[in-house]
């Protein structure tokens, strides 16, 4: 009663608080708290959650490490596998059959005869004779011509095969040699393959060991990458760590203090509306603000009730629509726009009239004026209440 008396005689006006201002009140507060809660609930579980992800990136690292070290040692191992199998591989000497093909080609094989040289020797004298000859013996008998003609070619053959006679000779040796070398050609080709055998399963082996390498290797890369990546994510968001872990705590207390501060802005919404910035401050400051503290009810310090009442892209929207940006005017607006009962604005610069008219042209707003005398000058408006 003193701050309204107060408030009538510094500007002849005057306020008058009904059941209906409290009911409001109470209405207000439950519907200010409800939201204010579930908005921090909901900004603590977000937090929760970011923190768990964090815990469970710090965990996967760790893990991720350990398996790590598991994959490098068995990279080792394998690593050792692979070069001690490539370094055992068979080598397969092919010397043998290529000596015994060599002399298998060498090998020649010629036609055999029993001329020897006592047969030549006597058919010496007739070779001298100067009738001895293929077409004297034409002229007496074709078969005569032809035994002359044999038996010259004979002798010749005889003379040539004397040559050739160590040859044979040698031949035989060498067919039996022959013989020998087919046989350990033979034996060579199946040892060859069973070396070729033995080559394949070792090269399966070596090519088991360098598969088993390159996947531990591959592993190994794809662990550390992401480790790498995990931990990069970590030191980057090690800031935010601590700071939400400072705003988790804070969240408890906000809540704790929430008791308080909505007592303050649903009353800030129910009461002050008619009331001046000094007035305004004279009730939360010396009187609300002294009586909760006495009573022992928590709220925030300097509480910013209109932080706490609207966001900043709401004041930015209504500056847009023509109201002005100062500490009172924005106090208006969030009145205007959160207040449960109908606000009167006290507007003799027309600034409220302007941003009530721009901010409600599509909600079939209603415009009257009242004839009631006023020592200051007034403008009523009453906007058509929507949600």
């Amino acid at each position: 009663g003193i701050q309204r008396l107060s408030f009538l005689l510094s500007f002849n006006s005057i306020s008058h608080v009904t059941p209906k201002s409290y009911l409001s009140f109470i209405n207000g507060y439950k519907e200010v708290y409800s939201d204010k809660l579930a908005n921090i609930n909901e900004q603590a579980e977000r937090m929760h959650i970011g923190l768990s992800k964090l815990m469970e990136a710090s965990e996967s690292v760790a893990k991720l490490s350990q398996e790590l070290a598991v994959k490098e040692k068995e990279l080792a191992l394998a690593s050792v596998k692979a070069d001690k199998v490539s370094t055992n591989c068979i080598k397969i000497v092919f010397s043998e059959e290529g000596v015994a093909e060599g002399e298998a080609e060498s090998l020649q094989q010629f036609a055999k005869d029993s001329i020897n040289e006592e047969t030549v020797e006597l058919l010496q004298p007739y070779f001298q004779m100067d009738d001895y000859t293929f077409e004297n013996g034409k002229k007496v008998c074709g078969n005569v011509a032809g035994l002359l003609s044999w038996t010259l070619a004979m002798a010749t053959f005889y003379g040539i095969n004397r040559e050739v006679l160590p040859l044979k000779t040698n031949l035989a040796k060498q067919e039996g040699r022959l013989k020998v070398a087919n046989a350990e050609l033979a034996k060579a080709q199946a040892l060859l393959d069973e070396k070729q055998a033995e080559l394949d399963k070792v090269q399966a082996k070596f090519d088991a060991a360098m598969k088993e390498k390159m996947d531990l290797l591959n592993d190994a890369e794809a662990c550390r990458n992401k480790m790498q990546a995990a931990s990069a994510l970590i030191d980057g968001l090690s800031g935010e760590r601590i700071r939400w872990t400072q705003q988790s705590k804070e969240f408890k207390a906000q809540i704790n203090r929430l008791v308080g501060d909505v007592l303050l802005c649903t009353g800030f919404l129910s009461y002050c509306g008619p009331f001046n910035q000094i007035f305004r401050n004279l009730l939360l400051k010396d009187l609300w603000e002294t009586e909760m503290k006495i009573r022992k009810i928590p709220f925030t310090e300097n509480l910013n009730l209109i932080s706490m009442l609207v966001d900043p892209p709401t004041i930015s929207e209504w500056n847009l629509q023509g109201l002005p940006g100062d500490e009172l005017s924005v106090q208006n607006g969030i009145i205007v726009t959160k207040a449960t009962r109908y606000p009167l604005l006290i507007d003799p610069q027309t600034q409220g009239k302007t941003w009530i008219k721009q901010k409600e042209k599509d909600n079939d707003m209603q415009v009257s004026r009242s004839s009631v005398k006023c020592p200051i000058s007034l403008s009523l408006f009453v906007p058509l209440k929507h949600n």
